[in-house]
Formats: structure tokens, C-alpha cells, sequence
């Protein structure tokens, strides 16, 4: 979640200064999209407030990938964080394009544990968030 702060009922010139409380104005992730291909990730997040943010991460620049369980108010939810010399990337199962991640790490022939074996281990119940490294880079 991104915030801003703005001020409001701030003292014009000729009045004394007050403490004015700030109003926070609260920006979410709206729709979050993953597309892959043989070359790249891109993953495109829309916000609340209009704005858009696309990062694109070739899998050839891939350094780690690593797979976790986040704790939300309802139930938790399967993530997974990528990240390039640049960028580090958090994706989750709720996003649009999920299974195409999934394929397309898949597909990588990165060392065990596959996500597919890391998500079979994990129970709901648990405590632990089982960040696991499905894959880093040598040197």
C-alpha cells in the first residue's frame, strides 16, 4: 500500500499557526497482471487512484526467486518475490496471469524445490511463512 499525506485547515498568512491535523489519502493495489514469455516477466499494477506502474525483468537477468506465504485477515496468500540487479518484484496468487508464472518457472529447470513442491510442504495452519529460495544465481 502506497500513502500520501496532504494538509488540510492550514493557517492562511494572518492567522497563528495551528496544529493541523494531516489527512491521509490511502492508495491500493487495485489489479495486479503478470504476462510471461520465453524472454521476459512484466507485471503491471493498477492503483486506486488512476496511476499504473510496469516492471519488466528478462528472465536471463533473474538473481532470485524466492517463494512465500503472507498472513492476511482472511486467509493466506502464495507469493512469490523475483528479483534482477534492478528490481524485486512480489507477485501473488490473487493477481491475473498467476498460473502463466507458474508454468513459466516451470519450465525454468531451476533446482528443487520446484514451487509445485515448496506449496504441496506449506500447511495453511502453520506459523512459519516458509520463504523458500526456489532459485539464485551463481556469483
Amino acid at each position: 500500500m502506497i500513502c500520501c499525506t496532504r494538509m488540510v485547515n492550514s493557517p492562511g498568512p494572518a492567522q497563528p499557526s495551528t496544529n493541523a491535523t494531516p489527512a491521509q489519502c490511502h492508495v491500493r493495489l487495485r489489479r495486479g497482471v503478470i504476462r510471461t514469455d520465453g524472454l521476459r516477466l512484466q507485471r503491471t499494477a493498477e492503483f486506486t487512484n488512476g496511476s499504473t506502474c510496469t516492471v519488466h525483468i528478462q528472465w536471463s537477468e533473474v538473481r532470485r526467486v524466492a517463494a512465500f506465504r503472507r498472513d492476511v485477515l482472511t486467509q493466506p496468500v502464495i507469493c512469490v518475490a523475483i528479483s534482477d540487479p534492478a528490481n524485486i518484484v512480489v507477485l501473488d496468487e490473487c493477481m491475473e496471469g498467476w498460473q502463466s508464472l507458474l508454468d513459466a518457472l516451470a519450465q525454468s529447470g531451476a533446482p528443487a524445490p520446484s514451487f509445485t513442491e515448496w506449496r504441496s510442504n506449506i500447511r495453511s495452519d502453520d506459523a512459519d511463512s516458509h520463504w523458500t529460495a526456489l532459485f539464485q544465481a551463481q556469483g
